[in-house]
């Protein structure tokens, strides 16, 4: 009984690091992501793009409630020092480099604190709209709702639309999240340039555009400026590196292989 051995086709590898050649924990073959998408894939992929977008609107819908509160809430001693700070940007004369605050008695008030640009921005602000607490607020909730598309396509990159539609739902919606994206601290702006930038970096690594790369770079490096426990954000980037470099030796090295048994197999007569 003869056995007749073939080219073994590509293997669908269940990996939590995107592959150069798909997209998703699950890696397409090449004969899949050169088709064309069929009109019951369009339809299945329309509906989750209605409902991220659903998602995007009711999140920062709910971060717009009672906007104009006073610095009362939670972490209001927080609060209360970055609007010290863009109110003495204010009065003071936009010194940049000289941030400060209010409680220092007969002192000067200046402080070292992260790169002042929130309350700067929002001394700006203060100058064509007067001092509003909606203005230091409505920061972080520009800054949540500019990084929501990018968390949806990081997520989707790695583990598909479905998840990522999941994953949107509870980061819009985690309670902590809506306390904090519409408070005026550094917080959730330091997040959501992380998260950003943690996207470019992806986007850099399957592509190779020099751009993504730079523009990984400013989100990153601004986020840390902002708040320097997005220092965490290194967490993930190792994680992708990591990945991306023994990943592609693995499935090379085994396709090689199946090549080299085939073509010396086909080789031989039969007999």
């Amino acid at each position: 009984m003869l056995f007749e051995i073939h080219p073994m086709s590509d293997t669908p590898y269940l990996s939590p690091v995107p592959s150069r050649e798909g997209r998703g924990g699950l890696t397409r073959s090449t004969t899949l992501r050169e088709s064309p998408p069929t009109l019951e894939a369009v339809r299945r992929r329309d509906p989750i793009g209605k409902a991220v977008t659903a998602i995007c609107i009711l999140a920062v819908a709910a971060r717009l409630i009672l906007i104009n509160q006073p610095y009362v809430d939670h972490w209001s001693w927080r609060q209360s020092d970055v609007a010290a700070i863009a109110h003495n940007f204010y009065e003071g004369g936009f010194r940049f480099a000289y941030p400060q605050i209010d409680w220092a008695g007969d002192a000067t008030g200046y402080v070292g604190t992260e790169f002042p640009i929130l309350p700067f921005l929002a001394a700006l602000c203060y100058k064509f709209a007067g001092i509003h607490e909606w203005i230091g607020r409505c920061q972080a909730v520009i800054f949540f709702a500019v990084s929501l598309p990018f968390f949806f396509l990081l997520v989707r990159e790695i583990f598909g639309s479905a998840a990522a539609a999941w994953a949107t739902f509870f980061f819009s919606f985690a309670p902590l999240g809506v306390f904090a994206g519409r408070s005026f601290m550094p917080d959730v702006p330091s997040l959501s340039l992380a998260i950003i930038g943690l996207y470019f970096f992806l986007r850099w690594l399957n592509s190779g555009a020099p751009l993504l790369f730079y523009l990984a770079a400013i989100a990153i490096s601004l986020s840390l400026l902002i708040k320097i426990t997005s220092i965490i954000i290194f967490a993930p980037l190792a994680c992708i590196i990591v990945g991306r470099l023994c990943q592609p030796r693995t499935l090379s090295g085994f396709t090689e292989r199946s090549r080299g048994v085939a073509s010396d197999t086909d080789g031989k007569p039969e007999g």
